[in-house]
């Protein structure tokens, strides 16, 4: 990704912007801040193996992760997650 124009105060680190993109969204399902890392990777199009690479965890791991996102979103595969956060957009 790209970094800021201007470097960030180092007391109060930049949050990413996914971290920033997802909030509201997350907030609004209460996810934890693991499922929203997950969730961001998700929307992207990200496998399960390359979101576990990236967050230094197994696949399993993030299944479970995706499995909780689901239920608390109330959706059944990654198109409908991807339907309900573009119409929340």
């Amino acid at each position: 990704g790209r970094g800021p124009s201007s470097s960030p105060s180092p007391s109060r680190p930049c949050p990413e912007p996914e971290q920033v993109e997802f909030a509201p969204f997350a907030a609004r399902y209460a996810l934890t801040p693991r499922e929203t890392e997950v969730l961001g990777y998700l929307v992207r199009g990200r496998t399960l193996p390359y979101i576990a690479d990236a967050l230094f965890v197994t696949t399993g791991t993030v299944k479970t992760h995706t499995v909780h996102i689901y239920r608390k979103l109330q959706v059944n595969s990654r198109q409908e997650l991807l339907d309900l956060f573009e119409a929340s957009a």
